[in-house]
């Protein structure tokens, strides 16, 4: 203060209150950073557990189940046709797979592999923005469709036990397997029309049962292919899983235009709009999404019978044509449809 020098102290004593500010914003950057990194793995090692967590689900029980739901399914269908006889009954035995065994079996809820993906949406907070769209593909397989699947698995045990108990209260032969009982029990159900009854409605709830499944199925393999595809897993892709693939929107843009058939076919024009990584019809009410399944060739999650969208490549590369492929038991119908605009 003497020597007039208090203009220098205080410019001295501001520089050193800036470097400090700019040493706590650096270091906040730095752990910022790092806990972002740290996050970052967190989220990364919850989803490889998802993954492999998909992929159990797939193989049991959805997989497994669609698989009892077809043959249940296929003895539906002959019983119904009122063509059997004893032979028939006694050819395809008492076990499990046999046709006195038709509506009666155990049954139970779906488990499905769910504490990873609890675990990721406890940590919510924490997910980069860039993994949001696989937190929504997740929660269509697990807040969604699951739900409704055991929902549908609940009402088929509760049809399968009320038939159970039905036997056992009001057959004697319900109980007994020797081949007087046998044949008794066939004769209740080559004759009684309330089997034919009960087996329609158990038609119903099967078939009710494995239309989700499938789209369960188509769910849990959308989620499977973006984790795989985001995370760039060294490993081959599973065999049980079906492959989708995630384009960006310059290259939806290729498939997009309004295309006309000249078949007779409820829909004769189809107008195609690229959004987020898939392809949608304008103007749908439903808003369906067409996934990308291959080179050009796209489906809808909701496709129990594999049918699907081939665009057409013309000798220049672009897209003028595209066949809508609906495949059906016996073969594969396709109707040809042209880009008008």
């Amino acid at each position: 203060m003497k020597q007039n020098k208090m203009s220098k102290y205080f410019k001295y004593a501001i520089g050193e209150i800036i470097l400090v500010v700019i040493g706590i914003l650096i270091a906040l950057q730095i752990n910022n950073a790092s806990q972002r990194k740290t996050n970052r793995d967190n989220i990364e090692n919850i989803l490889k557990n998802v993954y492999y967590n998909l992929e159990s689900d797939m193989a049991n029980p959805i997989n497994r189940f669609i698989e009892f739901c077809e043959f249940k399914d296929s003895l539906n269908a002959l019983v119904l046709t009122k063509n059997l006889s004893y032979k028939d009954y006694e050819l395809s035995g008492q076990g499990f797979r046999g046709l006195g065994r038709l509506l009666n079996y155990e049954f139970e809820p779906f488990q499905f592999e769910s504490q990873a993906y609890d675990r990721m949406m406890a940590n919510m907070e924490i997910i980069p923005d860039e993994y949001i769209p696989i937190v929504e593909m997740l929660q269509d397989v697990y807040s969604k469709e699951v739900p409704v699947v055991n929902e549908v698995a609940i009402e088929v045990k509760t049809f399968v036990d009320e038939i159970d108990d039905k036997y056992q209260t009001t057959y004697d032969w319900y109980s007994n397997t020797d081949s007087l009982h046998f044949k008794q029990k066939i004769a209740y159900m080559l004759n009684n029309p309330k089997h034919l009854n009960d087996v329609r409605r158990h038609q119903y709830i099967i078939g009710h049962l494995m239309g989700h499944l499938n789209t369960l199925k188509t769910n849990v393999s959308i989620a499977y292919s973006k984790i795989y595809e985001e995370l760039m897993f060294n490993e081959p892709f599973s065999e049980i899983v079906e492959r989708f693939y995630f384009p960006s929107e310059n290259e939806l843009n290729r498939y997009k235009g309004t295309y006309k058939s000249k078949d007779e076919v409820p829909n004769n024009i189809l107008q195609f709009v690229p959004k987020e990584y898939y392809l949608t019809i304008s103007g749908s009410g439903n808003g369906t999404k067409f996934i990308k399944i291959g080179d050009n060739k796209f489906m809808p999650p909701s496709s129990r019978s594999g049918s699907y969208i081939e665009f057409i490549e013309g000798e220049n590369g672009s897209i003028n044509v595209l066949n809508v492929n609906r495949i059906t038991k016996n073969d594969t119908i396709t109707y040809r449809y042209y880009k008008i605009e």
